[in-house]
């Protein structure tokens, strides 16, 4: 009993049950208004030191639970090349939202699962310079390399459910918010399928 209490308090602690290989990855905090705090330098420094001691423990699968409503771009593109960078066999379910930043960061997975009642949405996210007008300019040219290698990531999943897919069909769909249910999100290539029952994760 003590050893699994242990796990369980790690579990619930730092979001990680190792024995089953598992990391929990959503909001740590919310603000007054309940406002979650998405993805961030917090959620980012957890994750790393689970998915980092996981793999380092043992080339196994590891499973990923999520939901993630948003968030920081470069804290959600480290969560996804930390995830890209595992030796071992990654699956992520979303649940809840995996929206903006979690949409980008369920890409990275081996093997995507997304819960019945999960909401999907991409977009090109916000952007906010201020400062003198070199400095805004320069934030531009940035906002533009993130879009292209948001659109990239996408395309990469994509074009295997759609052959036709391209980079300025993407662009199109992400000029504004673009909400999925389960069974579109598998339709259009962002995730391998909906989750039925946790067998599932088990057998990916």
């Amino acid at each position: 009993m003590g050893h699994a209490w242990d796990e369980l308090e790690w579990y619930f602690d730092y979001n990680v049950f190792p024995s089953k290989r598992l990391i929990y990855l959503g909001s740590h905090s919310a603000d007054d208004d309940g406002k979650e705090s998405g993805v961030d330098y917090q959620m980012f420094q957890g994750f790393l030191k689970g998915i980092t001691y996981l793999d380092a423990v043992a080339e196994k699968p590891i499973t990923i639970h999520m939901n993630i409503d948003g968030g920081d771009w470069y804290h959600g593109r480290a969560i996804y090349s930390a995830i890209q960078a595992c030796r071992s066999h990654v699956t992520i379910v979303a649940w809840g939202y995996a929206c903006s930043m979690g949409a980008l960061i369920l890409q990275a997975a081996d093997h995507r699962l997304i819960a019945k009642d999960c909401v999907f949405m991409i977009h090109d996210g916000d952007t906010v310079a201020s400062g003198s007008p070199r400095t805004i300019e320069a934030w531009g040219v940035e906002s533009k390399r993130q879009r292209k290698a948001l659109y990239q990531v996408y395309l990469d999943r994509m074009i295997v459910a759609d052959p036709s897919m391209t980079m300025l069909k993407i662009e199109r769909l992400c000029g504004h918010d673009r909400i999925y249910t389960p069974d579109q999100t598998v339709l259009m290539g962002f995730a391998d399928a909906v989750l039925q029952n946790f067998v599932q994760v088990v057998d990916a």
